[in-house]
């Protein structure tokens, strides 16, 4: 399945209904449907970014200015 074919024929689909109350279930739907994306991500990389904000909250990271003095080299335009 070609999700973005998919997504055009549906969009088209919807963009061709004239029934309000088939909108509104379908909102319904889609509604009922929207998760967060933290709990889509795998464990392995929620560890990460938890651990990246531990380190942050306890002072142990770079400035953005840091960073780009010490790859500066290979960051040319």
């Amino acid at each position: 399945m070609n999700l973005q074919v998919e997504k055009i024929k549906l969009a088209q689909t919807i963009l061709g209904l004239d029934s309000e109350i088939i909108l509104k279930h379908l909102k319904a739907v889609l509604n009922s449907y929207q998760t967060d994306l933290w709990d889509e991500l795998p464990d392995e990389v929620k560890q990460s970014a938890l651990r990246g904000i531990k380190q942050a909250d306890n002072g142990e990271y770079k400035s953005h200015d840091e960073v780009m003095k010490k790859y500066k080299k290979w960051l040319k335009k």
